[in-house]
């Protein structure tokens, strides 16, 4: 979760902190700076924000300390990769359907934009999670076409006319990232991708 969905969540900068595993400074620091720069007024500089240091209880990590994350087993790898691609793969079934469907520029957009909003969730849980050593390389291609394509989807999502949003769909299928998903498929023992089983 981002800092600023946890921000709006729990409705302090403390509890977003923590949701994200970050310290309460950095997170009012980067929730000041996001609102200072969102809001069109020039930022005062002499005013302070009072932070309370953090209790003696409470373990500052090193800013070079990372979390040593135990890969998952194939097992594991297999179910986390299943419910991470799922929600992706379902919304561009459902956005394949409605152009095939004749469906309207809007509902098209809003399609679109499920699609680029579940793609970037799937990005961020493929590269937080610990995969075992063997999946690693596809995991990076997939996210890296997944990245590629990224930028059609929204492109999509912001069309105006049918024909430019199914050329933006077109472009962002050329980085459908099939070559690496087809090998996460076969080293975790999953049958190979059916849309059927999206639709």
């Amino acid at each position: 979760m981002d800092i600023i969905a946890a921000y709006r969540e729990v409705g302090t900068y403390r509890g977003a902190a923590e949701m994200c595993g970050t310290t309460h400074i950095a997170g009012t620091l980067v929730l000041a700076t996001m609102i200072a720069g969102c809001s069109g007024e020039p930022v005062d500089t002499t005013q302070h924000v009072a932070v309370a240091p953090p209790s003696p209880t409470t373990a500052i990590p090193s800013p070079r300390a990372t979390p040593s994350r135990t890969p998952l087993t194939n097992d594991q790898a297999a179910r986390r990769y299943l419910g991470i691609v799922r929600p992706y793969n379902i919304a561009l079934e459902r956005l394949e359907q409605a152009i095939n469907g004749g469906q309207s520029v809007s509902v098209l957009r809003r399609r679109a934009a499920q699609v680029a909003t579940t793609n970037q969730t799937q990005v961020r849980q493929l590269t937080e999670t610990a995969w075992p050593r063997a999946l690693r390389g596809p995991m990076g291609r997939l996210k890296a076409e997944s990245l590629k394509a990224q930028r059609h989807w929204l492109g999509a999502a912001r069309a105006r006319t049918r024909d430019a949003l199914v050329q933006e769909v077109l472009n962002a299928i050329r980085y459908d990232g099939k070559p690496a998903a087809g090998k996460i498929r076969t080293l975790l023992h999953l049958e190979q991708y059916d849309e059927d089983d999206y639709s």
